[in-house]
């Protein structure tokens, strides 16, 4: 009970003690019954929850106390929580997984899915573009689906590590305009025929940079270079492990005249514009 977090109402306090004096009439523990590290629904502890609400008297707030105290996701008899996805694409995306991905995020994965299907919302309505690493919709669903539905906290890095994303929490997000004065001035000066897509990827990485505690001018070719070393591994970087959109480099190519490449200096390819 000292444990509990402080958030606990004193009604849920009071639901989890008097779960746990039943246990101890009935000549259990605790200790038998917990979950184990990361898991959610432990099916003894469920049974004698569901037990001891149904027939002997324990108020019908007590599972939902439970959960909340415990971060589980405890269900009713009549309201059980599929672990399996049903929908056939939901089933092929979980086999087209990577063999290397844990088991545990595999488990993640699959509730996501489930939680998806029992919104009547499909993965292929979310799902990120080719190249997208950071797709809103999809992004704002595994948040919501945390924060309000239970889902375990590592749903989202299983995510990212499943489908190779950028997902950030809600507390994580990425500004979109830079707030230096010399970054401002670098948005000023882009081409007018630049395009709005490749203006937003350029800002985004400035936003980008100021986070890494960077700056333009410290990677900025010099006259007439068009492709600076420094800059280019600051880009592959930023599209690579920072989940900055594929085009990003193009963008920079376009509004700089530049030909920075995906590809290291020493390679006889034809350099990306």
């Amino acid at each position: 009970m000292a444990q509990l977090p402080k958030s606990l109402s004193p009604q849920q306090r009071s639901y989890i003690s008097g779960f746990l004096r039943h246990l101890e009439q009935q000549g259990q523990r605790w200790s038998a019954l917990a979950p184990a590290a990361g898991e959610e629904r432990p099916a003894a502890l469920e049974a004698a929850v569901n037990t001891a609400m149904r027939h002997h008297g324990l108020d019908r707030g007590t599972r939902a106390a439970l959960n909340h105290g415990f971060n589980l996701v405890l269900v009713a008899p009549s309201g059980q929580v599929r672990l399996a996805p049903v929908q056939p694409e939901h089933q092929t995306l979980m086999t087209q997984l990577p063999k290397t991905l844990a088991q545990s995020y595999r488990s993640n994965i699959s509730r996501f899915l489930c939680h998806l299907e029992q919104q009547d919302q499909r993965w292929s309505a979310l799902a990120p573009a080719a190249g997208d690493r950071r797709p809103l919709a999809l992004e704002a669903a595994v948040n919501t689906a945390m924060q309000h539905h239970k889902l375990h906290i590592n749903t989202r890095m299983a995510l990212n590590q499943g489908f190779n994303l950028a997902l950030l929490g809600p507390s994580g997000q990425v500004r979109l305009a830079p707030v230096l004065l010399e970054h401002q001035t670098v948005m000023a000066q882009l081409p007018k025929t630049l395009t709005q897509s490749y203006r937003s990827n350029i800002s985004r990485f400035l936003c980008h940079l100021e986070q890494q505690g960077q700056r333009w001018s410290a990677l900025a070719p010099a006259a007439g270079e068009e492709r600076t070393a420094a800059l280019e591994a600051a880009v592959n970087t930023a599209i690579k492990d920072h989940g900055l959109h594929l085009s990003t480099r193009a963008a920079i190519n376009r509004g700089f005249k530049l030909k920075l490449s995906k590809r290291p200096a020493n390679t006889t390819s034809e350099l990306q514009h």
